[in-house]
């Protein structure tokens, strides 16, 4: 990612406390893309008044998430189905300040995003404790006892913000559960967030010829790592951005 650094070296820094007053962002609407990375520089430098999120002197950090779904992959169903309403479930730990939260990732009216969260033990962060356990269970209506960690994801991030939308670059994936691992791709996956879901950058991707893609990273993962699952509506992806070839 050296250029994209060097390029985000260059822009004024924002605060998470500024970052989470102007543009938070809980609900939303989200587009997604996979941008070659020396197209995304030549973009960002076109940004105007955009801004990166800096904390004690970093602007890349670590991530790592646990994913929870039940034995038989509820969750994962309701986005093959493309059920209007749909969850995710997970842990989210910021590995740079040890950080941890569970939250709750629902789509509902409209493509709306709405995530909810609350603070979680990062020494466990592949387990559902009661109090975790009981808020699943009021976001989702699912029964907690039946949800499990069927997958883990590392990643690294840089965060933008452009007047009140929010954009994440994260490269260096990995997925892995049990004995399997994946990798890639070597594009980096762009996701902006906003209130109506086009900002300048969205203009700028689709004018450039970059689609937006219906895809998240619990379910690419899944099919990669559960290739028996049902993963019809993500070949097209899975074929140009997670060859078979590129598994360790």
């Amino acid at each position: 990612m050296t250029l994209i650094d060097g390029i985000v070296r260059q822009l004024p820094p924002i605060s998470l406390t500024e970052l989470n007053a102007t543009a938070q962002l809980l609900t939303r609407v989200d587009r997604k893309y996979f941008v070659p990375r020396l197209l995304l520089t030549q973009l960002i430098t076109e940004l105007d008044e955009c801004r990166v999120l800096e904390i004690d002197g970093r602007r890349r950090f670590h991530y790592r998430t646990v994913y929870f779904d039940s034995p038989a992959f509820d969750f994962y169903r309701q986005h093959v189905q493309g059920r209007r309403h749909r969850h995710k479930v997970r842990t989210r730990t910021y590995t740079d300040s040890g950080e941890c939260l569970l939250e709750v990732k629902s789509k509902g009216y409209r493509g709306c995003t709405v995530k909810r969260r609350i603070d979680h033990d990062p020494d466990r962060p592949d387990t559902l404790d009661p109090p975790g356990a009981a808020f699943v269970a009021s976001c989702t209506g699912a029964n907690p006892t039946r949800l499990h960690p069927v997958l883990d994801t590392v990643y690294q991030r840089t965060t933008l913000v452009q007047r009140d939308q929010r954009i994440t670059l994260d490269v260096d994936l990995a997925f892995s559960a049990a004995d399997a691992e994946h990798h890639g791709p070597d594009d980096v996956l762009v996701e902006t967030k906003s209130m109506g879901g086009r900002g300048s950058l969205d203009r700028m991707l689709i004018h450039a010829g970059v689609r937006p893609h219906t895809v998240s990273k619990y379910c690419v993962a899944a099919a990669l790592l559960y290739p028996e699952l049902t993963h019809n509506p993500w070949n097209r992806t899975l074929r140009r951005y997670f060859p078979a070839d590129e598994a360790p």
